[in-house]
C-alpha cells in the first residue's frame, strides 16, 4: 500500500543550455530556474513548497518535537545573547524570555547591576508591518552610546540606529545598508565622535552588483548619513588594488591604539592586511602601510604598544604564537611565544594584564586554556570538562578575564578568573536548567580511516544500553568547509533526536578547522573530494560496527555543506536512506553568478581558472545527478531572501532530482519567502526547521512512531 500524502506537484519547466567550459562539457537542463522573475518558475517555486509543507507538517510526532523544543525553552527563564562589556563595567546585551520569539536589548552597569530594558526591536518602523529583529550591538567604549543594529524577515543587510544610553533616546539619523555580524564590522574611534563601518553600495540581491565594492566608511555623530566619508575603498585607495569581490575591513583594537587595522576580507579566515595612523576626520587620505599578505596564514593580531602578536597557521598547521615589531615587522622570522602544540589546534587568544591567554582544541571535542607570561607557559585546569571554551576580556589594561564552556552534554557555564590566586568564580548571567532527559546519554569519540587512510574524527551521541542491532536511526552532521569547526557544545534541540531513539553523529570532515590548516586544505578546492568522502567512510564505520544500516541512515547539513551531502549521495545513493539540504549550495560551477559567488572562488575556486573548473565541476551535486537511479529521500530548503546560496542553486537540483529519480521515494523542496539564509530567524521558524529534519529523518529511517498513514 502507498504512502498517502498529497499529489506531488507538476515537474519543473526544463530550458537546456550547453556550455563548454576548458574542455569541460556541461548540460544544464534547468538553466531557466535560474530566472526568478518567471511566472512560470515562480509558480513552480510555489507549488514545491505548498506540497512540501503539506508533507512534512501531516509527518505525525512533528508537532511534538516543535512543542518538545517549547518546553525547552520556557524551562529557561530567559537566554542572553552578544554579550558586550565596557572599561568601565557597562554591560549590554541581547535577552530572550523564554517563550518569546526574538530578543531585546537589556544593560546593567556591572555584573549585580540593576537591569534596564533599552530597546525593544517593536519599537523600529512598526507601521512596515515586518518583523524586525537586533541582529548585533556595538557599544561605545565609555558604554555612553550604543549602535543598534536591526535586520526584517531573516534578511542580512540591516539598518543601524544610534542610542544615548543615559536617556534612551535615539540620534535622528538612520544608517542603511550595512551588513554587521560581528565586531570587526563596526569600530568606534577613540574619542567616540563616530565609528567606522563597512557599507555595501547594492544591497538588492537580484543585482550583479550586490556584495561587490563595499567600502569602509567613517560616520560622525550627528551628521547626515548618506555622506559617505570613504576611509579604505577601492575607489579611495586605488592604490591598495582592492578587487570588487573584497570586503575592506578596518578595526581598532582598544580606545588606547594608535592605529587602525585593515584588511581584505571575504570568505577566507586570511587577507592581505594594512595599517595607518589613528583616523583624524575630516581627512579621508590616509598612509597605508602594507603589514602582511594572506599567505602569512594570519588569522588574528593583537597590538600590544608597537607590537604585534599574532596567530600564524604558515609553517603551523595547529598554530603558533608568534611577536614582531608593527613599524618594522619581520614575518620570515618572528619571535615564536608559543610553539605549535601536536594535537590541539590554538584556536583563540586575548590579552589582560596578568599577560596572554589562549585556547586549543583537539580534534573539535577537548578544550584547554593556557597562560603566557615571561617566557612562562602554564595550562590552566578548568572548572570541569570542556569540548569548546571562549574567552572575554575588557583588554590588555584590565585583568578580567571571563571563561565560558560547554561540551555535548553539559550547557554553557560562564566564569570569571582570577589571575592572582588562580580560581575560578561563577559568573553567570543565566541560570543552569537541568535537562534530566540527557542525563543518561553517552558520549563515543572515535578516529575512522577514510579512503586514503588519514583517521576523521566522529563524535557519537546516543542514549546507554542502546542495541547495536543495525537499526537505529542515525543523522550525521557534517559541514567541511571555511576551516570552520563544528566544536562539541549543547544543544538540548540536537538531543532531542537521541530523545526520541535516534543517534546523533557529527563527522569532523576535512574542509573544516578541528586538526588545523592543512584539515582545512585537505578540503579545499582540489582536494574537495575529501570532504564527502570523509563522511562516506564515517557512514561505512557505524554500518560496519552495527549501529545502524543504509536504510537507516540520513546525513544533514547546510549552506556550503550542501556540496558535501549532495556528492555524497550521488556518489553513494546506496548508502543513505534520507538527505537534508538546508539552504545548501548544490550547483558550484553557477555559484560565482549570484551576489556572494564571487568573494566564495577563494575558498573553492573560480570556473576561470582551468584547475579549479574541473574542481568546481567535481564538487557539483546538480551536475552529478543522473537519471535512473535510486536516490535516497531528499528534503531541500531554500529562503527567498537568501543572498548566500540564492533559492535557484537548490531549486535546480530539486528539479532534476525529481526527474532523474527511479524510485518512489520523496523529493521535497520547502521555500520560505519571509526568510533568508536562517540568520536571526525567529525561535519559532527554527523549533519548525529542526522538527522538519528530524520528522523527516525518522520518517525515512523507519521509525515507527513517525510513518505517515498507510
Amino acid at each position: 500500500m502507498k504512502t498517502k500524502y498529497p499529489t506531488t506537484p507538476s515537474p519543473a519547466p526544463s530550458q537546456l543550455v550547453t556550455e563548454e567550459y576548458h574542455g569541460i562539457k556541461v548540460e544544464d537542463h534547468y538553466r531557466n530556474l535560474e530566472n526568478l522573475q518567471d511566472v512560470e518558475v515562480q509558480n513552480w517555486l510555489k507549488d514545491q513548497s505548498d506540497y512540501a509543507n503539506d508533507v512534512l507538517t501531516k509527518i505525525p510526532r512533528r508537532q511534538h518535537l516543535i512543542d518538545k523544543q517549547l518546553e525547552f525553552d520556557k524551562r529557561k527563564s530567559h537566554s542572553i545573547a552578544c554579550l558586550q562589556i565596557t572599561k568601565d563595567n557597562h554591560y549590554f546585551y541581547l535577552k530572550k524570555m523564554g517563550g518569546e520569539n526574538f530578543a531585546k536589548l537589556y544593560y546593567r552597569k556591572g555584573f549585580s547591576g540593576t537591569e534596564e530594558l533599552l530597546y525593544d526591536p517593536k519599537e523600529f518602523k512598526p507601521e512596515s508591518g515586518f518583523n524586525y529583529i537586533i541582529n548585533y550591538i556595538y557599544p561605545d567604549w565609555n558604554g555612553e552610546k550604543i549602535v543598534i543594529s536591526l535586520t526584517k524577515n531573516g534578511e542580512e543587510f540591516s539598518e543601524m540606529i544610534i542610542m544615548e544610553v543615559a536617556t534612551k533616546n535615539l540620534l535622528p539619523d538612520l544608517i542603511t545598508n550595512c551588513f554587521p555580524q560581528n565586531d570587526s564590522y563596526v569600530s568606534w574611534l577613540p574619542d567616540n565622535s563616530g565609528f567606522l563601518y563597512l557599507h555595501y553600495p547594492v544591497i538588492d540581491f537580484k543585482s550583479e552588483a550586490c556584495l561587490k565594492n563595499t567600502k569602509s566608511v567613517y560616520y560622525k555623530l550627528g551628521q547626515n548619513a548618506s555622506l559617505l566619508n570613504e576611509v579604505f575603498s577601492s575607489t579611495n585607495n586605488p592604490e591598495l588594488n582592492i578587487q570588487p569581490k573584497d570586503y575592506p575591513i578596518l578595526s581598532i583594537n582598544s580606545q588606547d591604539s594608535k592605529y587602525v587595522i585593515g584588511k581584505l576580507s571575504g570568505t577566507s579566515k586570511f587577507g592581505d592586511t594594512y595599517y595607518t595612523k589613528m583616523i583624524n576626520p575630516p581627512d579621508t587620505k590616509y598612509d597605508w602601510k602594507f603589514l602582511f599578505s594572506k599567505k602569512e596564514k594570519i588569522s588574528s593580531l593583537i597590538i600590544n604598544e608597537e607590537q604585534l602578536i599574532f596567530l600564524s597557521g604558515k609553517n603551523a598547521t595547529n598554530f603558533q604564537i608568534c611577536k614582531t615589531s608593527l613599524n618594522n615587522p619581520d614575518f620570515k622570522n618572528p619571535m615564536v611565544l608559543v610553539n605549535e602544540k601536536k594535537e590541539e589546534v590554538i584556536q583563540s587568544m586575548l590579552m589582560t594584564v596578568d599577560g596572554l591567554f589562549y585556547v586549543t582544541n583537539k580534534n573539535g571535542v577537548v578544550a584547554k586554556l593556557y597562560h603566557f607570561k615571561d617566557g612562562i607557559e602554564t595550562e590552566i585546569v578548568l572548572p570541569e570538562i570542556s569540548g569548546n571554551v571562549s574567552l572575554e576580556s575588557k583588554g590588555g589594561k584590565y585583568s578580567d578575564l571571563w571563561v565560558s564552556t560547554t561540551g555535548w552534554l553539559n550547557s554553557g557555564r560562564r566564569y570569571k578568573y582570577n589571575s592572582e590566586n588562580k580560581t575560578f568564580e561563577e559568573a553567570d548571567l543565566v541560570p543552569i536548567i537541568p535537562f534530566p532527559e540527557f542525563e543518561e546519554l553517552v558520549v563515543k569519540e572515535v578516529l575512522v580511516k577514510s579512503h586514503d587512510g588519514v583517521e576523521v574524527p566522529l563524535s557519537i551521541i546516543h542514549k546507554k544500553g542502546l542495541e547495536m542491532n543495525g537499526k537505529n536511526p542515525v543523522i550525521f552532521l557534517a559541514y567541511g568547509a571555511y576551516g570552520v569547526s563544528l566544536n562539541s557544545s549543547f544543544s538540548p534541540t540536537r538531543l532531542l533526536f537521541t530523545e526520541e531513539g535516534g543517534i546523533l553523529a557529527t563527522a569532523h570532515v576535512r574542509g573544516g578547522g578541528e586538526k588545523g590548516v592543512e584539515w582545512h586544505n585537505g578540503g579545499k578546492k582540489t582536494t574537495k573530494p575529501n570532504s564527502w568522502k570523509d563522511l562516506i567512510a564515517c557512514t561505512e564505520y557505524m554500518i560496519e560496527k552495527e549501529y545502524t544500516s543504509n536504510k537507516h541512515t540520513a546525513i544533514w547539513s547546510s549552506s556550503a555543506g550542501g556540496i558535501l551531502v549532495g556528492r555524497a549521495m550521488t556518489e553513494r545513493p546506496d548508502l543513505f536512506a534520507a538527505v537534508i539540504s538546508v539552504v545548501g549550495c548544490m550547483n558550484k560551477m553557477r555559484a560565482e553568478n549570484y551576489p556572494n559567488g564571487a568573494a566564495n572562488a577563494k575558498e573553492f575556486g573560480t570556473i576561470e581558472n582551468p584547475e579549479e573548473c574541473k574542481a568546481l565541476f567535481e564538487m557539483d551535486a546538480y551536475l552529478h545527478l543522473k537519471k535512473g537511479v535510486d536516490y535516497p529521500a531528499t528534503l531541500l530548503t531554500a529562503g527567498m531572501n537568501d543572498l548566500r546560496v540564492i533559492v535557484w542553486q537548490p531549486a535546480k537540483f530539486a528539479a532534476k532530482l525529481q526527474a532523474y529519480q527511479q524510485s518512489d521515494k520523496p523529493i521535497l523542496f520547502f521555500v520560505d519567502y519571509e526568510a533568508g539564509h536562517g540568520l536571526g530567524d525567529s525561535s519559532m521558524k527554527r523549533y519548525e526547521s529542526f522538527a522538519n529534519v528530524f520528522a523527516f529523518t525518522f520518517w525515512q529511517t523507519g521509525h515507527p512512531e513517525y510513518q505517515l498513514e498507510e
